[in-house]
């Protein structure tokens, strides 16, 4: 079975690459390789003058030509070596860098959603008990302002969450407990899940699980994490009165889950960078721009593979494929 790899990064990364170089690497090893492709000219020059060897050859002008060509080739070959070595020792430090300074941003950010997490759980349970009247009777209007608080309060915990599960992803401190998951009710679950969303919104949900016996070898909590990311991914670009398909089933060893909106569909210029961190395709949605990101690490982890493919006129379709057993496999 072909699976489409989503998100290739590599043009991204080399782009960042020269401009921390501020120069692009491919000059030098054009240089490199032209000095170096001399050497074959000058091999074919040599059996050439080899064929008429004589003696005389050596004492010559001919052995004169056929020694500087000699003196070339070594020379344009070494010269070739040290520029491609530089190059590449250069490429790779900078890479390291690059990677190094992302892990101490990741670790920082991970440090502070840490530590922003006990006090907004105190915010928050404080709010609720003022909201419930636990803590003494309050008007309409106050609670009205207090619920828009309790609001505010949810969403940054949701981003602190989602910032913390990403630095334990990445890291790769979250350890995978597989177990044998039903995927029939963990969909079922977080469509129920969602239901308020759907009717505020009056989206009509269809849903094509093709087969009740659809199970799979993963970590329950994440798979449920997958599926809550791409609905209500789904259902928050869909227009009010729109529809999303929910389709699963089995196809040679894999499971293959999609989830099909009727929003606009994605550029094909963003189609690379949908999966990417922080990156939102409308600033006025609520939302991190890391559900994606977290969704395609957790996937992967799994052996698995995520994409997007744009409908023809209106609409997505993220497509999620995984191996339902891997327990006979190297992990």
């Amino acid at each position: 079975m072909r699976v489409k790899k989503a998100g290739n990064n590599i043009e991204r990364d080399f782009k960042l690459v020269f401009q921390e170089l501020k120069e692009n690497p491919y000059r030098k090893f054009n240089l490199a390789f032209s000095l170096m492709s001399v050497i074959p000219l000058l091999v074919f020059l040599y059996i050439l003058a080899a064929k008429l060897f004589t003696f005389h050859i050596l004492v010559g002008n001919i052995g004169l030509i056929i020694l500087i060509c000699i003196l070339i080739s070594v020379c344009g070959f070494c010269l070739g070596y040290s520029i491609i070595k530089n190059a590449l020792n250069r490429v790779i430090f900078y890479a390291i860098k690059a990677k190094r300074s992302d892990e101490l941003k990741s670790t920082f950010v991970a440090s502070v959603s840490h530590e922003l997490k006990n006090p907004l759980s105190v915010i928050k349970t404080n709010l609720f008990n003022l909201m419930e009247g636990l803590l003494g009777k309050i008007e309409d209007e106050q609670k009205k302002a207090i619920q828009l608080l309790y609001g505010v309060v949810e969403r940054m915990g949701r981003l602190i969450n989602e910032l913390l599960d990403l630095h334990k992803i990445e890291a790769g401190l979250i350890g995978l407990t597989r177990k044998l998951c039903n995927l029939p009710q963990i969909l079922e679950g977080q469509v129920k899940e969602l239901e308020g969303v759907l009717n505020k919104k009056q989206v009509k949900l269809a849903k094509e699980i093709l087969s009740k016996d659809l199970f799979v070898w993963a970590d329950e909590d994440r798979l449920q994490q997958v599926v809550n990311n791409l609905l209500s991914n789904a259902i928050k670009y869909t227009p009010e009165g729109g529809s999303v398909t929910l389709r699963a089933y089995f196809i040679e060893g894999f499971v293959r889950l999609e989830f099909i909106d009727s929003a606009e569909s994605i550029p094909q210029d963003k189609i690379e960078k949908i999966f990417d961190k922080f990156q939102r395709l409308d600033a006025a949605k609520e939302g991190t721009g890391l559900g994606l990101a977290i969704t395609r690490d957790i996937v992967e982890s799994h052996k698995g593979k995520i994409w997007v493919e744009p409908l023809i006129g209106k609409g997505n379709k993220f497509i999620v494929v995984l191996p339902c057993d891997l327990r006979s496999s190297k992990r």
